[in-house]
């Protein structure tokens, strides 16, 4: 099978790399800058075949997909966690997720792709309160999150014209190679949490190195969309008490509910209560290889902590 991986440095793009080489796909990483040989040689080493030029180029981007048995699209731009709260830092987000992804639906569907992929987020879910939330609850996504159902409306409009639009809807990234991690890593260990909502509230995860596994699924799964989360929703309260564990201190004290309110579209829906389900992805066989945080966030910290002592 011949794959375009779009996005392929990000942290889903290096959980889904090596698998596709074990798999035997010949797989193209787009590299955004020609000049980033780290990039290109990251992507070399997982036997990908590395390209580069302007992916939001029409033309380029048909060419690159011409031939292709699938594209993935996992091109994201998170802001870190200093201006997340702002909402012109989502912009590129929106854009990434809206009209980039139109646009490889667009590509895709005149150069005869039968398959394109993308990953979205579980966040959009309207608040749950204590129920299980599966792929047909309503969902709630204003601002920048909105922009998730775009891509998904997207996928769908390929779906119509005889393809298979999937969307992966991903839990909050975490594990030693996530950036946002780091952040809420080292907070932790001053006694903050990036975090806030009810801490009776839900919240869903995905650890990094299950992010691979689910996007494969997604090469043979029936158009549609499905949550890809750890077996354990938890309540706030036990996440803070994970991490407050795990940076070996007593407590860890989230941001005010109040912060929630007045932050940015994505930052107000993490504050929602979500015990996303991920029995319908389970039923197509994927299963997460770190089925919980209880084992996940004490092994990042620990991770985090090896690799400061070796570059010391």
């Amino acid at each position: 099978m011949k794959t375009l991986v779009l996005g392929g440095t990000g942290v889903a793009g290096r959980s889904l790399l090596p698998l596709l080489l074990q798999k035997g796909h010949e797989t193209l990483a787009h590299v955004r800058s020609a000049d980033n040989a780290g990039k290109a040689s990251h992507v070399e080493a997982h036997g990908a075949i590395p390209i580069h030029g302007d992916a939001s180029d029409p033309a380029r981007l048909t060419s690159w997909t011409r031939g292709c048995d699938a594209v993935v699209d996992l091109r994201v731009s998170i802001p870190p966690a200093s201006r997340a709260a702002f909402a012109w830092a989502w912009r590129d987000y929106a854009r990434l997720r809206d009209h980039a992804c139109g646009q490889v639906v667009d590509a895709a569907i005149a150069a005869g792709v039968p398959r394109v992929i993308r990953d979205t987020v579980t966040v959009v879910y309207a608040d749950g309160g204590d129920l299980w939330l599966d792929e047909t609850h309503p969902v709630q996504a204003t601002g920048a999150l909105a922009a998730n159902l775009a891509a998904e409306r997207h996928l769908a409009r390929l779906t119509t014209a005889g393809g298979a639009g999937v969307a992966i809807r991903f839990g909050g990234f975490y594990g030693p190679a996530d950036a946002f991690s780091t952040e809420m890593i080292t907070a932790a260990r001053t006694g903050r949490a990036l975090m806030a909502g009810d801490p009776d509230g839900y919240t869903s995860a995905t650890h990094t190195d299950d992010i691979g596994s689910a996007l494969l699924v997604a090469f043979t799964a029936p158009a549609g969309v499905y949550n890809a989360v750890d077996d354990e929703p938890m309540r706030r309260s036990t996440v803070l008490e994970i991490l407050a564990s795990s940076a070996g201190l007593d407590q860890v004290k989230p941001f005010p509910s109040w912060t929630a309110k007045v932050a940015s579209s994505p930052m107000r829906a993490l504050a929602r209560s979500q015990r996303v389900s991920n029995h319908q992805l389970k039923s197509l066989g994927w299963q997460p290889t770190v089925s919980s945080r209880r084992t996940g966030w004490p092994a990042a910290f620990a991770a985090q902590s090896r690799a400061q002592v070796h570059e010391a």
